[in-house]
């Protein structure tokens, strides 16, 4: 562990085994600090000793050289604990190997409880106070940068009498922060189940910290009115983070999707927790029924038409889509929903999603995308939400050149498909031999694609792409426009498998950790996450 910055560590259920790794993790703590310390000393020993030995380098060895420089390395930066860390003894055995520490986000289940007097943190979501306690340690704080009370928790029968008599006001906290001298750049305050007035919101939008680019609301405070009060900020919102105790789904009215339509700026947007509806992504409409009957002998019709007959008379059907502005985005967490049901089982469904993201998002590093799984129908365990084959289009993704992470979905999924429509994501699945396998597979869509040129040959699509006159901006616009030519379609993934079969093409150069429909969110490598993906039949990927 000599020179971790950051490090991410998640506890399993088993109490005993848990003790063990913990007792690991201390030890290794304790370890890389002591040798962090051991180094700064040697650093200041070496002196001026050390300056002539680099100044003569050329004149010797370069491994003499090198043995004389101190270890180049960071302490220990950032900490994320996560899973049953229930104990506060642990966490305060922990403290005196972390002086260096910078971010610490703790993530336990919810009946877990931690005295602040054992540390101090800057960001706090679902937590219980006593507000008077906050209005006197602020004044001691003032070089306090972050100040983040999301979603503050009232009294609650499990934890009285410790908090007999927990309120919280916005009106008094705010006259404390106009009172005292702070520094604050990112600043948030909410309570559970209150709604915070459009006045208020305002006053902590242009109040507190006027300057900062950097915004977190919970979803039902984003409303048309709060998204105009950001864009009359001074400085852009670059990054956006909506959050939610639960998965919801987010009405048609609440500004997401037209924020993004009109945010050029945004470079980071996380909200899990939200589920946009994937109408907005379907700009050509391509979802209803008859491009799903494309794929009928493959998915369940029924529930596919019963979702397109629920919004036949829905205004987003029939009037003009707007495309997202935020070009720039590098993170994007997101789920998505299709007219309360969380299935989107079609490859129509999942190209269209995979193929606007890739096309209007192209600088992402960061992805995650999700699927509501509390309207998962019971019997369909095994089947993902999304379409995961090759012509379910996840390949399209590999026109994000800069991704380093990718999630998908959250919920355990058994993959009963070849391997060789995911192999791709690795070099060994572009040998001669899977090559030719995808390119088998595409052949088969040659009906398909036939039948898909004669459809939007007779121009049965409601409605045309409306991004280059009103959305987007001059060569920019028709550019994205064109991309967005083939969107859904089997040709575009099509395409996609030809242009993946050139003898110079890397797909995901930089892709570093992947999850797909697993319920351990850090991931893993793409050959790995693979072998977990098809334990029975990983030998494949590497013969």
């Amino acid at each position: 562990m000599p020179g971790t910055a950051r490090l991410s560590w998640s506890s399993g259920t088993e109490r005993l085994q848990e003790d063990l790794d913990w007792v690991i993790l201390r030890q290794a703590l304790e370890q890389t600090h002591d040798k962090y310390l051991q180094r700064q000393q040697q650093q200041q020993d070496v002196g001026r000793g050390q300056f002539l030995a680099v100044q003569n380098k050329f004149g010797q060895r370069l491994h003499d050289v090198i043995s004389t420089l101190p270890f180049i390395d960071d302490p220990l930066r950032e900490l994320e604990l996560s899973g049953v860390v229930d104990d506060c003894k642990r966490l305060t055995s922990i403290q005196p190997f972390l002086p260096f520490l910078t971010n610490l986000k703790l993530q336990w289940r919810k009946t877990s409880t931690f005295h602040m007097d054992q540390l101090l943190l800057s960001f706090l979501k679902n937590a219980r106070l006593l507000q008077t306690s906050l209005e006197d340690l602020l004044p001691q704080t003032q070089q306090l940068h972050e100040l983040r009370l999301i979603n503050l928790l009232r009294n609650e029968w499990l934890y009285w009498p410790f908090f007999s008599d927990v309120s919280y006001s916005w009106n008094d906290l705010h006259r404390c922060l106009q009172r005292v001298p702070h520094n604050l750049s990112s600043f948030h305050f909410s309570v559970q189940d209150q709604t915070m007035p459009d006045s208020d919101l305002k006053a902590m939008i242009f109040d507190v910290c006027p300057q900062s680019t950097e915004w977190t609301f919970r979803a039902k405070d984003l409303t048309p009115t709060l998204t105009r009060y950001l864009s009359e900020l001074a400085n852009v919102v670059t990054s956006l983070e909506l959050y939610w105790p639960e998965r919801v789904h987010s009405s048609l009215d609440s500004g997401l999707h037209a924020y993004l339509c009109a945010s050029p700026h945004l470079v980071h947007l996380k909200a899990s927790s939200i589920a946009l509806l994937f109408d907005h992504l379907d700009v050509h409409h391509r979802g209803d029924s008859y491009y799903s009957r494309l794929y009928s002998q493959d998915h369940c019709l029924s529930s596919t038409n019963h979702a397109n007959n629920n919004h036949n008379d829905d205004p987003i059907a029939t009037g003009p889509l707007r495309v997202w502005k935020c070009r720039n985005l590098r993170t994007l967490h997101l789920a998505f929903h299709n007219h309360g049901l969380s299935l989107l089982t079609s490859p129509v469904h999942s190209r269209v999603l995979f193929g606007y993201i890739s096309r209007v998002c192209p600088q992402l590093r960061d992805l995650e995308i999700h699927i509501p799984e509390q309207t998962r129908w019971a019997h369909d365990q095994h089947f993902p939400n999304l379409d995961m084959r090759l012509q379910g289009g996840l390949c399209l993704l590999t026109r994000l050149k800069h991704l380093e992470s990718l999630r998908l979905g959250r919920v355990q999924q058994c993959m009963t498909f070849d391997p060789v429509h995911l192999n791709w994501m690795v070099a060994s699945g572009h040998s001669a031999k899977y090559k030719e396998e995808r390119r088998k597979i595409a052949a088969s869509w040659d009906e398909c694609i036939l039948k898909e040129t004669r459809q939007v040959d007779r121009g049965t699509e409601r409605t045309q792409i409306n991004c280059s006159s009103k959305n987007m901006e001059g060569v920019a616009g028709d550019q994205l426009e064109h991309d967005l030519k083939h969107l859904g379609l089997v040709l575009d993934v099509k395409e996609m498998v030809d242009e993946m079969d050139s003898t110079d093409y890397r797909c995901l150069p930089v892709l570093q950790r992947v999850s797909i429909f697993n319920d351990h969110g850090i991931g893993l490598r793409p050959a790995d996450e693979l072998m977990r993906l098809f334990p029975p039949k990983s030998f494949k990927l590497f013969r």
